[in-house]
């Protein structure tokens, strides 16, 4: 084994295994879910990494549940070691909901405020903050980036980062802000952790295990294993690689640990389209910017042909001036779009099977 992989391995302690049971989550404070066998497993070793570690690495496929693992967590910290935080998860906005509404479904006895919106609400977030305890803030890498020294007033007992394939490069602004915090223990939650480029992995290493994973021995990292070309060579170094990652990260897949599921299956159904689609369609193949007939559907540059085709396959008020104004709801809302039409009578026809 390389020189450098067996100092990493040296400077990993050794872990107390322990049983992790639906019933001590629930004494901990876990609400209103079941958890799966595989996903106990999961914050069994969560729990692990932070008795022994400084950071980790969920890399589960989508669909195992990263989130709730990571909940469960975060109740462990709260519920079983008295440790109320504060922690911090940040997460792209468009999953931000969802971590609010399942912070508040599965973990009850965590009060999370949601740190969003423009500069007057997030100065009086910031004033709330300060006035009433909270033990899980969230929010957003953007938000994290423009109010830096709003997050720097606390020692985060947990830091939670989704989608962290956002610090693969240990350059960018994010990567640099997030080390500039003070924190006791780092998780990363990415459904992509082992890319072919060793570079990246070795950025998200280093961020969870500084201490370990120094950024002088990134060079040194890389090279030893790119010097092994053939198969058996790099058959012996993949293994050995796993090995050491080990202690670092978790990766499962839906067919090694969720085998009660069935199979995905694709089923791909065509629709038509309406007569407004038709007549949009037309218009963006032959460039009439007349046809959207108003100020600014005039003024529209129809350069990129095929993403506004896909736009008028989805639904032709996506246009400005399209839509009918002022704004009603109505049945016109999917009737102007036949991949609506489809889906509306496929929802009838499910809904109507539930109630046989």
């Amino acid at each position: 084994m390389r020189d450098i992989l067996l100092r990493i391995k040296s400077s990993v302690a050794e872990k107390n295994t322990f049983s992790v049971a639906q019933s001590d989550v629930q004494k901990w404070g876990l609400r209103e879910i079941q958890l799966r066998p595989y996903q106990l497993d999961g914050v069994q070793w969560l729990t692990q990494c932070l008795k022994n570690q400084q950071g980790c690495i969920l890399g589960d496929e989508m669909g195992l549940g990263k989130t709730c693992q990571t909940i469960t967590l975060l109740v462990y910290t709260s519920g079983a070691l008295g440790k109320k935080g504060p922690f911090l998860v940040l997460s792209p906005l468009s999953v931000m909901e969802n971590w609010r509404k399942e912070l508040e479904c599965f973990a009850p006895c965590l009060t999370v405020l949601c740190y969003k919106g423009d500069k007057e609400r997030r100065a009086e977030i910031q004033r709330e903050a300060d006035e009433h305890n909270f033990n899980v803030l969230l929010t957003t890498y953007e938000l994290c980036l423009k109010d830096a020294s709003f997050l720097r007033r606390w020692k985060w007992e947990v830091l939670v980062v989704d989608e962290a394939h956002r610090l693969k490069n240990q350059n960018s602004l994010l990567y640099k802000t997030l080390t500039g915090l003070s924190v006791n223990f780092r998780v990363l939650l990415t459904g992509t952790p082992i890319q072919n480029n060793l570079q990246e992995l070795y950025s998200l290493l280093s961020f969870i295990q500084p201490s370990i994973f120094t950024v002088d021995e990134t060079d040194d990292f890389v090279s030893s294993y790119l010097g092994d070309s053939t198969l058996i060579c790099l058959l012996l170094s993949a293994a050995e690689l796993q090995s050491v990652l080990e202690p670092f990260l978790l990766r499962r897949v839906k067919s090694e640990v969720a085998i009660d599921l069935p199979k995905k299956t694709e089923l791909v159904v065509y629709h038509g389209l309406s007569a407004l689609q038709k007549k949009y369609y037309k218009a963006i193949l032959m460039k009439d910017q007349e046809a959207f007939g108003n100020e600014k559907g005039s003024k529209m540059r129809l350069l990129n042909i095929l993403m506004n085709l896909r736009k008028c396959i989805d639904h032709p008020y996506l246009f400005d001036g399209v839509e009918p104004e002022p704004f009603e709801m109505g049945a016109h809302l999917i009737e102007a779009s036949g991949k609506l039409c489809l889906l509306d009578n496929m929802l009838a026809y499910l809904y109507k099977g539930l109630q046989l």
